[in-house]
């Protein structure tokens, strides 16, 4: 992979490589946009430009790194001890629990990741950690993570991942340099599933047009079992009648609300394409209901209002 592999982001590819080239690279980024856009592969090339030992150690400018060489190859199977990814993982990791049990970003594994900083590189000349998700770190972890990010050692750079600039500190955001990712075009997602996930064009017209430009979503849309997804819709419509009925249902995907939401889109999406016009209210209450548990709404209480607001329109339309 390089910089020219990173679809519909030449914005973001052009502030990057035009560092790399002067020389002059940020201490502290903040990469921001929906998953699936290029935000993790835009910090995992930057981290190869600056590890890349085919120039002799020296950045490797706009062309990114060789993908050949030995911190290339150890990069890209995520094996470089000097670049880390400080996710839920990571975090589960350091305190022996299950990645199910990892909600927020805390104060310890920040501590943590500052031990790691006070290192030197043991084999590259940049140490690179790349924080994912940003914005679920806690109040305490971001206070402390604040003081590093001040006063940054001089081969360490830091790159926070987040989706809104609204959910972390005002504090965190002015120390870092904010690069926007923009969605993806739908059409470029549609070529992309066709081309890359073996999904035929009707199939990939609907999912791009609820994938919300994420490419990582539109993926695991299409990775999805159609099966499952079309009996929790037939359960919904089959209920429709009954609020309480409903409210059981949201209750029982509560722990699983993105992918059940992202579910009864696809199927509202598939009657929309049927010729179900009737469908479009339904789907804006999905997408919209989407978007707030994106932004740390509370899944059951987000999906016991969905259903009260999607009884009306359920029971004004022919659904069947």
């Amino acid at each position: 992979m390089s910089f020219k592999d990173i679809l519909h982001q030449q914005k973001a590819v052009d502030i990057i490589t035009g560092q790399l080239i002067s020389g002059h690279v940020p201490h502290a980024y903040l990469f921001l946009g929906p998953d699936g856009v290029g935000r993790k592969k835009m910090a995992l090339e930057l981290a190869k430009s600056l590890n890349c030992r085919a120039n002799d150690g020296k950045p490797a400018g706009a062309a990114g790194g060789c993908d050949h060489c030995i911190s290339c190859n150890k990069i890209n199977r995520s094996l470089h001890p000097d670049v880390q990814l400080i996710d839920f993982q990571w975090q589960a990791r350091l305190e022996n629990k299950d990645i199910e049990k990892q909600k927020t970003i805390k104060i310890d594994t920040i501590r943590a990741l500052q031990h790691e900083i006070s290192l030197k590189p043991s084999e590259g000349a940049w140490k690179i950690f790349i924080i994912d998700p940003a914005e679920k770190i806690t109040t305490e972890a971001a206070n402390c993570l604040l003081k590093t990010l001040e006063e940054p050692p001089r081969w360490t750079i830091i790159i926070l991942l987040a989706k809104h600039k609204e959910n972390l500190p005002s504090t965190i955001v002015s120390r870092t340099q904010t690069i926007v990712f923009c969605p993806l075009d739908s059409g470029i997602i549609e070529r992309y599933l066709v081309a890359n996930a073996a999904v035929d064009s009707a199939r990939a017209h609907g999912i791009a047009a609820i994938a919300e430009g994420s490419l990582s979503q539109a993926l695991a849309l299409a990775a999805g079992r159609d099966a499952d997804s079309e009996e929790l819709w037939k359960e919904l419509i089959a209920a429709a009648a009954s609020l309480r009925k409903l409210l059981s249902i949201s209750q029982a995907q509560a722990k699983n609300a993105p992918d059940f939401l992202d579910g009864l889109m696809l199927q509202s999406s598939n009657c929309m394409r049927a010729g179900r016009l009737n469908m479009a209210p339904v789907l804006e209450e999905l997408l919209s209901a989407r978007k707030m548990l994106e932004r740390n709404a509370n899944p059951q209480i987000l999906l016991d209002a969905l259903m009260i607001k999607l009884q009306r329109h359920l029971l004004t339309r022919n659904l069947q």
